[in-house]
């Protein structure tokens, strides 16, 4: 008896979840508002967000290509 009790109790909550978890779009249209200018200024600056994060790991410049040695320099 308390097992289909405690079935019928978990069927209920299982009906409430997807419920409760629903974000309706007046809720998600800010959140993702604020998303695409958060990415724009990212954008916007995005060399200086790569410098910056390249000197906090220890890059201060970018590796630059060798150039091979002209033929007239003797």
């Amino acid at each position: 008896m308390f097992a289909i009790a405690f079935l019928q109790h978990v069927h209920h909550l299982g009906a409430l979840v997807p419920a409760a978890l629903y974000i309706g779009p007046d809720v998600f249209l800010p959140i993702t508002s604020a998303l695409a200018a958060i990415a724009g200024v990212l954008l916007m600056f995005w060399q200086r967000v790569v410098g910056f994060v390249g000197r906090i790991f220890g890059r201060s410049k970018p590796a630059s290509p060798e150039t091979p040695p002209s033929k007239t320099d003797h």
